[in-house]
């Protein structure tokens, strides 16, 4: 599933600007619900420790890859098994490839799925297989979210938030889920694919629900916001420090500034000087220069470390990033 390379320093060339030119359902399958204090009650908060985090489309709605069965899966489930991540976030799930983790990686972990619907009301999207077969028949696509059971994440807080998207459209909405006893909040969100207000005005709502529904919490979101860093549905999401229009509240794990969001810097000399965007990150797009999936993660969070590999069975890579909170 995954090709795992050295952790990097990347350069992207598509955000060198010369320094001259610069002046936003139900669940449909769940595994067992987690306990909601794995410490038992009454006991102090957990310290900080470090963990693995990750983001992944599985292009189940792609039709190269959304056939691929039980291969993209258990590829998935060896990644899993060999980055023991805390959490996941995903994108473009099937709701038999759902099933079909939670069988594999056994009481270890939890694995929810969402279903998308083609629109306000409508039928369910469905992935590209069972292949031969019609398309109400095949099995349902959505998004999903994948957790280790000791964090105390309690599946009856799990909520499908619309994103107000318009009513003709898929409703892909925001997966969240919270863990009580940690006061964490988990969120995968898969914007829309062909429409930049609609992207803007979903990760709008996004953004407000973030600040409402889960004010307090500490709060990680992941997933393929069909946009690049410097686009302005992302605006939602970034830390007003990085600027650009930024007004969210995270800080984005890839990014090549690490724990110091700003702006951006200028890098190499006279007489071609070139600035470089703090809101960027390695390209997520098998085969294409470009950056569209994300973990944002608090400010409060130390960003060990963030890579993307490649995956035999996606159009996208899969987002790693090592956190300590």
């Amino acid at each position: 599933m995954t090709t795992r390379a050295t952790r990097r320093t990347f350069r992207p060339l598509r955000t060198l600007v010369p320094l001259a030119a610069l002046l936003g359902s139900a669940l449909l399958w769940a595994g067992p619900t987690a306990s909601a204090d794995p410490a038992g009650p009454g006991t102090a908060p957990a310290a900080a420790a470090s963990y693995t985090i990750g983001q992944f489309n599985m292009a189940g709605g792609n039709t190269q890859h959304g056939d691929d069965g039980d291969e993209a899966p258990d590829a998935l489930v060896r990644s899993v098994q060999d980055r023991k991540p805390a959490f996941m976030t995903l994108n473009e799930a099937c709701a038999d490839w759902s099933n079909r983790l939670q069988s594999q990686l056994g009481g270890e972990y939890t694995v929810l799925f969402d279903p998308v619907t083609k629109s306000a009301g409508g039928p369910n999207t469905k992935c590209y297989h069972p292949v031969g077969v019609p398309e109400e028949q095949r099995t349902d696509f959505g998004n999903g979210l994948l957790v280790r059971n000791d964090l105390g994440f309690d599946t009856s807080t799990l909520v499908g938030h619309s994103l107000g998207t318009s009513a003709d459209r898929e409703q892909r909405e925001m997966l969240c889920m919270t863990s009580p006893a940690r006061q964490l909040a988990l969120c995968s969100v898969h914007l829309t694919h062909d429409s930049k207000s609609e992207r803007r005005k979903e990760s709008a709502r996004a953004r407000e629900i973030l600040d409402t529904t889960y004010a307090g919490y500490t709060k990680f979101l992941g997933g393929d916001l069909n946009a690049e860093p410097l686009h302005q549905a992302p605006d939602n999401f970034y830390h007003s420090d990085y600027g650009r229009g930024a007004l969210g509240q995270f800080k984005e794990a890839d990014s090549h500034c690490g724990n110091n969001p700003h702006w951006g810097d200028v890098i190499g000399g006279s007489p071609f000087p070139v600035f470089l965007w703090c809101r960027d990150g390695e390209a997520t797009m098998a085969g294409d220069n470009k950056k569209i999936d994300y973990l944002f993660v608090p400010m409060s969070t130390h960003v060990d470390w963030a890579d993307a590999t490649d995956a035999l069975h996606s159009d996208h890579k899969l987002l790693w990033a090592g956190v300590t909170f």
